[in-house]
């Protein structure tokens, strides 16, 4: 099985970001959508991705960013389309994404700026938000053998002391 951790708008909180990520150590990839770019630079952080395939976007919130908006990216037999949101205006509705997506040919669309964790599927695509890391919120997306998707999200309290 091959499995993605998906996380999200971290701001500056990058203990919870490092916790969720110590916590799934057995994820294959990791994906960042943004909001909190600098944090993933923190020592903790970059010690938990190595070995893993991660992909990293930008948010509006990440000034100045050299990472790109949006991602397409094959893993495990899937197409991912990943980004942040706010350049597709996802607090207004899954419509563009929904359009982006079938435009791309992607499988799972994967989304945050919204800071509300969701997982649902629309016409045959995944769309996955993991929420807010910093509120402990984030996202997982299983692959089986067989090729089955499995899209959902999770929560931890990770108190620093």
């Amino acid at each position: 099985m091959f499995r993605a951790l998906v996380l999200s708008d971290s701001h500056r909180d990058y203990f919870s970001l490092a916790e969720a990520l110590r916590l799934h150590r057995e994820a294959d990839a990791v994906f960042f959508l943004g909001d909190g770019e600098s944090d993933l630079k923190m020592t903790s952080v970059e010690k938990e991705l190595v070995n893993k395939k991660f992909t990293a976007v930008c948010g509006n919130c990440d000034f100045y960013s050299e990472l790109p908006k949006e991602v397409l990216l094959p893993l495990s037999g899937k197409l991912f389309l990943a980004l942040h949101g706010h350049t597709r205006f996802v607090k207004s509705g899954l419509q563009m994404l929904l359009e982006a997506a079938h435009e791309s040919g992607a499988d799972i669309v994967l989304y945050g700026h919204t800071h509300i964790p969701r997982a649902e599927r629309l016409d045959g695509i995944w769309f996955l938000c993991p929420g807010s890391i910093r509120e402990g919120s984030y996202g997982i997306v299983d692959i089986t053998d067989k090729g089955e998707v499995l899209c959902f999200t999770a929560n931890f309290r990770c108190f620093a002391v």
